[in-house]
């Protein structure tokens, strides 16, 4: 389980530095401060699903 939870975390990073380094030639600091949050939000929402499955 944390095998998986580790594949995810490494694979939405790379998607992440991938975005950000194409959203900011376009949108900035605007979009780097989008896509943190989306990011969080993501997190959250596997922890939260992780932690009911406990």
């Amino acid at each position: 389980m944390k095998g998986s939870i580790y594949l995810i975390a490494l694979g939405s990073i790379i998607v992440l530095l991938g975005v950000v380094m194409y959203s900011t030639e376009i949108v900035g600091a605007k979009g780097m401060i989008l896509i943190g949050f989306l990011t969080e939000l993501i997190g959250v929402y596997y922890y939260w699903r992780n932690k009911k499955k406990n």
